[in-house]
Formats: C-alpha cells, structure tokens, sequence
C-alpha cells in the first residue's frame, strides 16, 4: 500500500515533468535567430522591419516638377471658354502655353477680359488627383515678361471652388483637362477639346 508522503511525491514529480515538457514546446520571439525575429513581425516576412515596410499599392506623395514660364501669348492663338454662362468677362487660354508634366499637372496660361477692357493674364497649374490650382505668374497690363509669384501663397495649392460665379480653373477641369482624378490626356487632345466646344462672340 502506496504511503500518503509517496503519493505527494509522485505528484510532483509529475506536474514537473508537464512543466518542462511545456516549456520545450513553449516558442517566443526572443527564442529565434535575429533575422526570423525580424520576418515574424514584418507583414511580407522578408526579414524588413515593419516600420520600414512599403505599400506598393498605397498613395504616393505629390512632388511637384520645375514649372517653367512659356511665352507671352498672343491674341490671335487664344482659344475661348465659357463659365458658367458668365457674361461680364471672356476667358480663354493660349494653346501654346497648355502643358502636361511628368507630376501630371496641368499648366496653361488663361487671359480674362473684361466688358471694359480691363485684363488678366496668369500662367497656373491644375492637379486633376487633389482638384487644386496654382498660381505661377501674371502678366500686368504693358509688362514685356512675366512676373512670378511672389505672394504668401506662391508655393500653395488651393482648392479650385465650382459653385464661384467666375470660377474658370475649376471650369478648365472638369470639363476639359481632367477625367476624374486623371489627367483627361496630352496637351493635344486638351487643345483639340477647347476648340471644339470653343464659343463664338
């Protein structure tokens, strides 16, 4: 007959050979060599730290391109466009101006004139992906080159607004230089789209 003390014993004899055979079987991070440490935790388990980590699907960061001035425009090359059926100014855009950048921007020199005769001339920049615009440059009245930008905003992209009365940048967006968030194509195809819906005065 098995003694009371020997029971106690065996029991614990027992209960520590469950516990090491727990303990082999048992994994941890800090158990593995430095390299499957780092796989364990990086979402493509390549060994490269997760705070390193890549999306290749994600969003990129916008980096904008060198904007360089175009020539002066001139009167005979301008291509009209309406604005919300405004009346009080014309607006058109010299063609020779309209480019596409490797940053898909759009950039354009646009005129407006007034009933008066008064007149505005500026080279900006429409991002179709953000719905924005930049001013580069404006050409004053009797001015023989273009003058940058020099205010707080020059280096600012600002939302283009499509419920102003005169709102022509974001006019030039929607219906001719973009598609969506793309660009709407080459600066031939946006040119080709002004002249044809082009209005006559």
């Amino acid at each position: 007959m098995i003694s009371f003390s020997s029971r106690r014993v065996c029991a614990g004899l027992l209960l520590a050979s469950a516990c090491l055979a727990l303990t082999a079987c048992k994994t941890t991070d800090k158990g593995l060599p430095k390299e499957e440490e780092q796989a364990a935790d990086t979402p493509s388990g390549k060994g490269q730290a997760a705070s390193s980590w890549i999306n290749p699907f994600g969003d990129k960061p916008f980096k904008e391109g060198a904007a360089t001035l175009p020539a002066l425009p001139r009167d005979e090359d301008l291509i009209p466009f309406s604005v919300n059926g405004s009346s009080e100014f014309r607006f058109a855009v010299d063609p020779k101006s309209i480019s596409v950048g490797d940053d898909n921007v759009v950039r354009y020199t646009v005129v407006i004139t007034s009933k008066g005769g008064g007149r505005n001339v500026s080279y900006e920049g429409i991002r179709c992906d953000a719905f924005e615009r930049r001013l580069y440059a404006t050409l004053p009245r009797g001015a023989s080159e273009w003058i940058p930008n020099r205010g707080e905003d020059r280096d600012m992209w600002r939302r283009m607004d499509t419920g102003s009365r005169n709102a022509y940048s974001a006019t030039l967006a929607t219906d001719y230089f973009c598609e969506g968030h793309t660009v709407a194509g080459k600066p031939d195809k946006l040119i080709r789209d002004l002249k044809a819906y082009a209005p006559v005065f």
